[in-house]
C-alpha cells in the first residue's frame, strides 16, 4: 500500500462509526459520561481500525476504495 492510500483508508475511520460498530453512545463516550466498559469498547475498536491498515492484502483481493 503506498503512502496517499494509507491516509485514504485512515481517513475513512471515525468515532462515528467506531461507536455504531460498539453500540456506544458517541455524546456520552466524547463527554466522558459513558462507563469505562464502554470507553474501553470504543479504544479497543480504535485501534483495531488502526491495525487493520497495517495488514498486507493479498493482490487477488478485491482492494475496497
Amino acid at each position: 500500500m503506498d503512502d496517499l492510500e494509507y491516509i485514504k483508508r485512515f481517513s475513512k475511520i471515525s468515532i462515528k462509526n467506531v461507536c455504531e460498530k460498539t453500540k456506544a453512545n458517541r455524546s456520552n463516550v466524547l463527554s466522558g459520561n459513558a462507563s469505562k466498559k464502554t470507553i474501553n469498547k470504543v479504544k479497543k475498536q480504535i485501534e483495531s481500525e488502526v491495525a487493520k491498515l497495517y495488514i498486507i492484502e493479498d493482490n487477488n483481493e478485491k482492494r475496497e476504495s
